[in-house]
Formats: C-alpha cells, structure tokens, sequence
C-alpha cells in the first residue's frame, strides 16, 4: 500500500498554506457582485459563483492539508521532542482538527445562510469550535516553535512561533479600530499561511528525517 512521503506531504502543506490564501481573497478583485436577480443562480465564474462555490472548497481543502501537514512535521520529529514540546504539539494538532471541523461545519451552511434552523445550528457550533481552535492552536504552536528554537532550528521556530501570534495580534488591531479596508481578512491569514508554507518546506527540504540543523 503506498504511503506519502514527508516530500509529498510538504508539497501538500505548501499547497494547503496557499489555499488558506485564496480562501480569503476578498470576491470583488474578481469582479462586480451580480445584480439582485442573479443571487439565487450567480453566474459562472462571477465573484458571487466564487464565493459560494469555490471558496468553500478551497478553505476546506486548505483546512486538511494544513492538518495534514501538521501530522507529518510531529510524527517525522516526536522522538527527538521534549515531553513538553511533544505535548504541545498535540495540543496543536488537535486544535487543528478541530478547525477543520468548524470550517466544514460553517462551509455547509451554503447560500441559504442562517433562514434555515439547521444551518444555524451549524453556523453557532462551527463558531464555538473555530474559537476553541483557536485557544488551542495558538499556544500549541507557539510552544511547539519555542522547541524548535531551543534546537537550534531557526526556520521552523521562528515560523511556528510567530506565526500565530502575529495573526492574533492583527486581529485585535482589528477589533481596535485598524481596518484593511479592500483586503479583507487577508492580513490575518498571511502570518499563519506563510508558516504553514515553511512547514511545508521544511518537510520537503528534510523529508528523509527531523535532524537537527542550522536551520
């Protein structure tokens, strides 16, 4: 049975951080919304039809491949580990998972929005976890990039410790009155994204074993 590679599954954690970026391209540097009539039926390949049916799929497929990605660092790394840092890897992953839990959760409620009790239902639950994700994520990956540091492994730490926060921080200059204005939500993505670009890297430039290096 074939089994991916740390090589090809750092191709797919790249390939996820990416994702995680075209998710968040605000819809209308794709174009004008369609005009009332079309918002049941937009039409192909309008910034409407995209935001309906190819962004769901894409912060689906970036949401797994991030997770995935994630899995293979800690099982290519976790005997050269701290306890502490092993733990808090898991603590991560998990809290990754969870995050793609909630961006299915929210990605199915579809153009019908929260009318339909079910849907908001799955709206309030995918809300919940994304935010539990998050207090998971965060000091996961912070903690899981201080060990890192501490090896001397400068990249990946400075990625998975930074990262994160820098996203959070963005968020809360949000919620303090900074606004990006066209950009949408895409300066909190990028710091992640781009960590999960370098995990990605790392898993394929070392995809033979978790060495320690200079980098």
């Amino acid at each position: 049975m074939w089994t991916p590679s740390n090589r090809h599954l750092g191709g797919a954690t790249a390939l996820g951080g990416l994702c995680a970026l075209l998710a968040t391209l605000p819809t209308r540097w794709f174009g004008p919304r369609p005009t009332d009539s079309y918002v049941f039926d937009p039409p192909r390949f309008s910034a409407l039809w995209i935001e309906r049916t190819v962004a769901p799929v894409v912060a689906v497929a970036a949401a797994l491949l991030i997770l995935a990605g994630l899995l293979a660092l800690f099982r290519r790394d976790r005997e050269r580990m701290a306890r502490w840092q092993r733990w808090f890897a898991v603590v991560a992953v998990v809290g990754v998972a969870v995050g793609a839990l909630a961006t299915m959760l929210i990605v199915s409620v579809g153009p019908q929005g929260v009318a339909d009790p079910t849907a908001a239902l799955n709206v309030l639950l995918g809300a919940a976890l994304a935010l539990l994700a998050v207090v998971l994520v965060v000091p996961g990956l912070v903690a899981w990039g201080v060990g890192y540091l501490r090896r001397e492994r400068r990249r990946l730490g400075v990625a998975l410790a930074v990262g994160p926060v820098a996203s959070v921080l963005i968020v809360v200059a949000n919620f303090g009155g900074v606004s990006f204005g066209e950009v949408g939500g895409l300066p909190v993505v990028l710091p992640f994204a781009l960590a999960v670009l370098t995990v990605g890297y790392d898993l394929w430039n070392r995809a033979g074993d978790g060495c320690d290096g200079s980098v």
